[in-house]
């Protein structure tokens, strides 16, 4: 492609430690058979291994693609994507982390064509396929599915992981509103957690239109769970995670009624839940550590009416059980 040409995608990247499978990453970006140009965006989060000197090697390689942004500290991946996509110069933008790839050559072109066409949407996904192994091939379809889904605001509004969610990340195609939006519209994106921002970035996209999900399978998410691994799911597994789930969703929270200006009553179940099962471990457990969480999440937030709510209907969900039980 031209120098001279505007680009029309920014194919936002973020590494940390991630050297091993860093090129098979980069390739699958170059190997892209498309009618337009394109540019690479990428972080290093000062991985400690050899990341940064890969990336220095192919931006040397390829000067006309790479824009590189080498941090001098670490920020943690919520930051750090924020600062590549706040860079993206393209009309669209599409994401990939540091361990995914995309196996079909013509995926950014296959998502650009679907978005030029169809202005109703806000976001294109595909299906990916999860790899749960290292060492062996053990893979799965992210969705289930044979027909296209479409995601709207409402969807979020549902307290279930996995259906607020169109894809993972490494299949995300959207129109870029980071060059421009204000940091009010976006900051969501890393205050809400300093690691985990592919729910946010839902959010961000429900509160601006429709997202379409295609089942066609055009890239493999890396989500490995090892006994000691170092990578960010290995580490997330490990974790009892209930206070920062919790501060992730009160500030998803204030941010569905203070910026987006829409009821999120439904959505109060999620951080809801989470209080009442740290409530009644701690009832149980009378330890202070325990007491502690649920003091945290206690505190995240003013609006406090859905955690007693949701604690009080745990608990009469608990004795309902046990009387049901014992009359056997």
């Amino acid at each position: 492609m031209s120098e001279n040409q505007e680009i029309a995608v920014s194919v936002a990247v973020i590494t940390y430690n991630m050297q091993g499978y860093l090129p098979q990453l980069l390739d699958s970006v170059l190997m892209q058979k498309t009618s337009f140009r394109y540019e690479i965006v990428v972080d290093d989060d000062r991985s400690p291994d050899d990341s940064r000197a890969i990336l220095l090697d192919y931006a040397a390689r390829y000067p006309d693609v790479f824009v590189l942004s080498l941090r001098d500290e670490n920020v943690g991946g919520s930051r750090n994507m924020y600062g590549v996509l706040r860079q993206c110069r393209g009309k669209y933008i599409a994401i990939l982390e540091g361990d995914d790839w995309w196996e079909s050559e013509d995926k950014l072109q296959y998502q650009y064509d679907f978005l030029e066409t169809h202005p109703k949407y806000i976001a294109m996904y595909c299906n990916s396929w999860v790899e749960t192994s290292l060492t062996e091939v053990k893979r799965y379809p992210r969705r289930k599915i044979t027909d296209p889904m479409m995601f709207s605001f409402k969807d979020f509004m549902s307290y279930r992981f996995y259906d607020r969610m169109p894809n993972s990340t490494d299949t995300a195609f959207f129109r870029n509103f980071f060059a421009a939006a204000p940091e009010r519209e976006l900051d969501i994106f890393y205050k809400a957690h300093p690691m985990v921002w592919d729910q946010s970035l839902a959010l961000i996209l429900y509160g601006k239109g429709e997202v379409y999900v295609d089942p066609r399978l055009v890239s493999h998410h890396r989500s490995i769970v090892v006994e000691d691994g170092t990578n960010y799911q290995s580490l997330y597994a490990k974790r009892d995670n209930k206070v920062s789930d919790a501060q992730m969703y009160a500030c998803h929270e204030e941010y569905i009624e203070n910026v987006l200006h829409r009821r999120c009553t439904k959505f109060y179940k999620v951080r809801g839940m989470l209080f009442a099962e740290a409530f009644w471990i701690a009832m149980k457990s009378h330890k202070s550590e325990d007491w502690e969480q649920a003091k945290r999440i206690w505190n995240q937030r003013k609006k406090r009416w859905p955690l007693v709510w949701w604690a009080f209907r745990w608990g009469c969900g608990t004795v309902k059980r046990r009387m049901k039980n014992f009359f056997k």
